[in-house]
């Protein structure tokens, strides 16, 4: 589902895509094969049908490959899928139901399991050297600042109690 803040990010976006390696990625790919390898894995897994809803499978993918590009532990992946537009958008997560890192984690472990991931990976692959493109790792991070309340320099003022 498309909110208006989405569609008003992806106008915006569109008139520089050139900015945004990820999204032009995101359009270079073709994620359909992706997501049928994906759903023929998850019936083979599934036991039933109760809980919560599932996120999709091609968006839960999607941010498993955004933390591996660039070096980031499942808290940070869920930090920047909601602090970062072009993440967001290229996973076409809802702004209001983005996954927490637990089920980050839980995702990618499933993905790990069988060689899923790893074949994954090779269809990716093959997707990009035969349009002539390889993707690299992430060179620079992105540092968060913390805000730490320190000892020093507060004056304090002495009360004084009457006994």
């Amino acid at each position: 589902m498309s909110t208006f803040f989405q569609q008003t990010a992806q106008a915006m976006i569109a008139k520089h895509i050139d900015r945004f390696p990820l999204l032009k990625l995101d359009q270079v790919i073709d994620w359909q094969p992706i997501e049928q390898y994906l759903n023929r894995q998850k019936t083979r897994y599934l036991r039933d049908h109760r809980g919560r809803p599932a996120y999709p499978l091609l968006s839960m993918f999607k941010a498993v490959l955004l933390g591996q590009w660039h070096s980031l532990s499942d808290p940070e992946l869920e930090h920047s899928l909601i602090t970062r537009i072009d993440f967001n958008l290229f996973c076409r997560f809802d702004e209001l139901s983005i996954p927490d890192y637990s089920t980050l984690c839980r995702y990618r472990n499933w993905l790990a399991q069988d060689d899923t991931l790893s074949e994954l990976l090779k269809l990716i692959n093959r997707q990009l050297t035969e349009k002539g493109l390889k993707i690299e790792k992430a060179s620079a991070a992105v540092v968060d600042a913390t805000i730490i309340q320190t000892a020093g320099s507060k004056q304090r003022q002495a009360i004084e109690v009457d006994e």
